[in-house]
Formats: C-alpha cells, sequence, structure tokens
C-alpha cells in the first residue's frame, strides 16, 4: 500500500515539474533545427548543445520547483535524449519537429522523468 501511495505522490510531484518547465523546454527545443542534421543523433553531441544549455536555463527559472524530483539532472538528460529520438526529425539537410511537438511534448517528457 505504501507503495501505491508514493508512487501516486511521486506521478504528481512529476507532473508539477512538467507543467512548470515545459513552456520553456518548448523554446530550446525549438532552436533544434540549427544544429548539424549529420550529429544530432549522437547523444554526446545533443547533450553538450541542446540537453545541458536546455538544464542551466529551466533550472534557473524555474523556482527550484525541479529540486522536488531527486536526481532531477541525469534524469532530464536522459529525457532530453527519448525527447530527441520521439520528437525530432533529422533529415540529410535539414532537422525538424514533428508536427504535434508542443501537444506531445508534456507527455513524453512526463513518461522519462517518471521512469
Amino acid at each position: 500500500m505504501f507503495g501505491k501511495l508514493k508512487e501516486a505522490a511521486s506521478g504528481g510531484v512529476a507532473k508539477k515539474v512538467v507543467d512548470a518547465i515545459a513552456p520553456q523546454l518548448n523554446e530550446h527545443l525549438e532552436k533544434v533545427s540549427e544544429l548539424d542534421p549529420q550529429k544530432v543523433n549522437d547523444d554526446d553531441f545533443f547533450t553538450e548543445k541542446v540537453s545541458e544549455p536546455s538544464l542551466i536555463a529551466i533550472s534557473a527559472a524555474s523556482s527550484g520547483v525541479t529540486k522536488l524530483i531527486p536526481g532531477f539532472d541525469d534524469k532530464f538528460k536522459s529525457a532530453m535524449i527519448h525527447i530527441r529520438n520521439e520528437l525530432v526529425i533529422a533529415e540529410e539537410a535539414s532537422i525538424k519537429l514533428v508536427d504535434d511537438f508542443k501537444e506531445r511534448l508534456p507527455e513524453v517528457l512526463l513518461a522519462s522523468l517518471k521512469a
């Protein structure tokens, strides 16, 4: 029983964090189209150019809400790779976001942070 309560509480916390950071994250991910399409699928490159700058900006602007999730920094970086795999389309000459990117971002982020 305690496990179910803990899971429900952590899900609520994760949802609160996602609601707070998704709009800002959306702005950062829209800049992904400026990256080299040949390198965007490289995890280290993506982490350096997108995940880490996004994490810094979100942590600074979140009023501490990210601290509600233990190990948020590592979970966030992992979530960003998942977001890239789900929502970013790297073509030979360009990068674009899926059409319903803004609608799907919160659900993909939430699933990644809860994992």
